[in-house]
C-alpha cells in the first residue's frame, strides 16, 4: 500500500486538513507549507487514490468569526446566533468556530487568525473595531485569499463580501422618539445623555457607533421635539474586567434634580444599573442598548424603563449563514447587507419579542 495522506500529515507533524488541501488544491495553506507538503509527497513516491479522490469531494468546510469580549452580556448573545446556526449546517459538513479576542490585543487577534487560516478556513466573519488595528488585520485575510463579511460594525470602505446588523443612528432616534413621547405630558423636559469616551483607548479607525447614535438622537429631537433640553456628557470609565469607579454615579447624582430622562448610549448596562440602584427615590424615564441579565430584571422592577435591542443573537445567526452561502456559490453571486430593525423593548413586551426573535432562528 502507497504513502497515504495521513501519514504524511503524522510526519510532517501537521494536520489532515492541511495535507488534503494542499494536495487536492482546495482551501488555504500557507505557501510554505503547501511546498513543504508537496515537496515531502514528491520525494516519498506519494500517488492519489481514486478512492480518496472521490472522498476528498465531500469537503468540510471550516468558517471562523471573530469579535471582542466585552461587554460579554452581548457577545453572549451573539454566540447563541452562531451556534444555532453552526448546529444547522454541521449536517452539511460545516464546522464553525467563534473567537473572543481581549480588548486592543491586536497581536493576540493576528496570531488566532493566522492560526486558523493554518488549519485552513473558507470564509470569514468579523466585526471592524477601532479597538484593534483593523487593517493589519484585513491586510492578513486578504493576503490569503478569504472571503470575509462583516457583522454588528461595518466597513464599506473594506473588501467585504456583506455585512449583518444594524444602522446605529436608528438607534439613536428611536430612543429619542421613546424619551420625547413619554415625557410629553411632563412641566420639565431635560434629558441626561452619558457617553464613554475612548480616544485613548483605540487602535485604528472605523465607525463610532455611540456618537452615530448620538447623532440620530440629537437629529430627531431637533427635527420632532425642539424644546426637549439635552445636556451630554462624557465619563472614561473602561470597559475592562474588575475596572470600576463612580463617574457614572457622580453624572448621575449631578443632574438628578434637573432631569426627567436619562439615555445611557454606550455599553456600560451594569455600572449604569448600579448607580440607579444607588438613588433608589428617582423618578427618572431610563433606557440604554441591548439586553442583559441586569436590564431584564430591572425592566421588571420599573428601574429601567426602556431597551433598545439590535438582536444580536439574530446577528450571529445570519452571519453564519450569509458565510454558508459565500462558500456555496464559490464568489459567483452578490449577496445583499442585512440591516436588522432596532426593537423597543419594554416590560410588557418583552417575551413577545423573544418569541419573535426565536421563531426565526428555526425558520
Amino acid at each position: 500500500m502507497g504513502l497515504t495522506q495521513k501519514e504524511i500529515a503524522k510526519q510532517l507533524g501537521v494536520s489532515f486538513m492541511s495535507v488534503s488541501r494542499a494536495l487536492n488544491g482546495t482551501g488555504y495553506v500557507s505557501e510554505s507549507l503547501r511546498m513543504r507538503i508537496l515537496t515531502y509527497a514528491k520525494e516519498n513516491g506519494y500517488e492519489p487514490h481514486r478512492a480518496s479522490q472521490v472522498l476528498v469531494r465531500i469537503t468540510t468546510h471550516r468558517l471562523a468569526l471573530f469579535s471582542s469580549s466585552l461587554p460579554h452580556y452581548f457577545w453572549d448573545e451573539i454566540e447563541k446566533g452562531v451556534q444555532v446556526a453552526a448546529q444547522q449546517l454541521k449536517a452539511f459538513n460545516y464546522e464553525t468556530t467563534y473567537h473572543r479576542i481581549p480588548e486592543q490585543d491586536t497581536q493576540a487577534y493576528l496570531s488566532v487568525l493566522e492560526e486558523e487560516l493554518e488549519k485552513g478556513l473558507d470564509a470569514i466573519g468579523l466585526v471592524y473595531q477601532r479597538k484593534y488595528d483593523m487593517q493589519a488585520i484585513l491586510a492578513c485575510i486578504e493576503k490569503a485569499n478569504i472571503p470575509y463579511v462583516t457583522f454588528n460594525v461595518d466597513s464599506q470602505t473594506s473588501n467585504r463580501r456583506t455585512f449583518i446588523g444594524c444602522d446605529y443612528r436608528s438607534g439613536g432616534r428611536l430612543a429619542a422618539d421613546f424619551i420625547a413621547r413619554t415625557l410629553q405630558l411632563s412641566a420639565k423636559k431635560e434629558v441626561l445623555v452619558l457617553l464613554c469616551d475612548e480616544e485613548g483607548q483605540l487602535q485604528g479607525r472605523g465607525p463610532d457607533i455611540n456618537k452615530l447614535r448620538l447623532d440620530g438622537f440629537l437629529s430627531f429631537m431637533k427635527e420632532n421635539f425642539p424644546t426637549v433640553t439635552i445636556h451630554t456628557e462624557y465619563f472614561s470609565t473602561k470597559l475592562q474586567v474588575g475596572y470600576q469607579d463612580n463617574q457614572i454615579l457622580e453624572l448621575i447624582k449631578q443632574y438628578q434634580d434637573q432631569v426627567q430622562a436619562i439615555y445611557m448610549i454606550s455599553a456600560f448596562n451594569t455600572d449604569f444599573l448600579h448607580a440607579l440602584e444607588c438613588l433608589p427615590n428617582h423618578d427618572f424615564v431610563t433606557i440604554l442598548h441591548d439586553l442583559d441579565n441586569s436590564a431584564i430584571r430591572h425592566l421588571k422592577t420599573r428601574l429601567l424603563s426602556a431597551v433598545i435591542d439590535q438582536s444580536p443573537t439574530l446577528q450571529g445567526y445570519y452571519t453564519v449563514m450569509a458565510l454558508e452561502r459565500i462558500v456555496e456559490s464559490k464568489g459567483k453571486y452578490a449577496i445583499a447587507d442585512l440591516k436588522l430593525e432596532h426593537n423597543l423593548v419594554l416590560s410588557e413586551n418583552r417575551h413577545l419579542i423573544e418569541g419573535l426573535i426565536a421563531a426565526k432562528l428555526m425558520q
